[in-house]
């Protein structure tokens, strides 16, 4: 009976090592997923960071080339309405006048 009871303490210790094992490797596999995850989110943020600079200078680029393409636009038509000015001056002042003596 005694060594009934011997081999079941042994079992015991043995299956207390096994668990204590097992615990031990799920801290280190949860330690081991939990880095990997880091490193996951901080590759996706570079990747995404990356990304969104590509984008924002992509869009700086279009802007600027808008604006540019809107203000030789607006320097064009300043132009083309100061050259009408110039040349129709005296023709404008003629029919204002003429507004003015017929009224």
């Amino acid at each position: 009976m005694e060594n009934v009871i011997g081999l079941l303490h042994d079992i015991e210790e043995k299956a207390n090592l096994i668990i204590a094992r097992a615990n031990d490797e799920k801290v280190k596999l949860h330690e081991a997923l939990k880095n990997d995850l880091e490193k996951l989110d901080k590759d996706v943020a570079d990747s995404t960071n990356a990304k969104l600079l590509v984008l924002k200078n992509q869009v700086n680029k279009e802007l600027a080339a808008e604006k540019e393409a809107i203000t030789k636009d607006w320097a064009k038509q300043l132009a083309d309405l100061e050259a009408n000015y110039t040349q129709n001056h005296n023709v404008f002042v003629d029919k204002v006048i003429q507004e003015i003596i017929s009224e």
